[in-house]
């Protein structure tokens, strides 16, 4: 048990969260993996359980720890950081610092 929810629970609950995140469908992550096209599906129903190893690949696409996966998933929403919305927002900035060192060098 994993804060009052069998660990097979959370295992499927953080499986579906960070696929979600990282704008995978079912389909598309068990393409991924090379596995039939329902893998995931029947997974994150609680119809099967992935081996190790397998968890790792997961992991890996989803590019996260193999850990993250059974712990709870408020710890991993407050934890998560979507890469690509933070090299957005860091291109927003460097793109603003850049216009307003132009505009400085302008007026000198």
């Amino acid at each position: 048990m994993c804060m009052g929810k069998p660990l097979e629970t959370v295992f499927r609950e953080n499986l579906r969260f960070y696929r979600q995140k990282a704008k995978l469908s079912q389909e598309k992550l068990s393409a991924l993996l090379d596995k039939n096209i329902n893998y995931i599906t029947i997974i994150e129903s609680g119809k099967s359980l992935p081996p190790i190893t397998m968890i790792e690949q997961i992991a890996e696409i989803l590019r996260v720890e193999p850990k993250c996966f059974l712990e709870p998933l408020e710890k991993n929403e407050k934890n998560f950081i979507n890469k690509e919305e933070l090299i957005e927002t860091a291109k927003k900035e460097i793109a603003n610092s850049t216009e307003e060192i132009l505009r400085n060098l302008m007026r000198s």
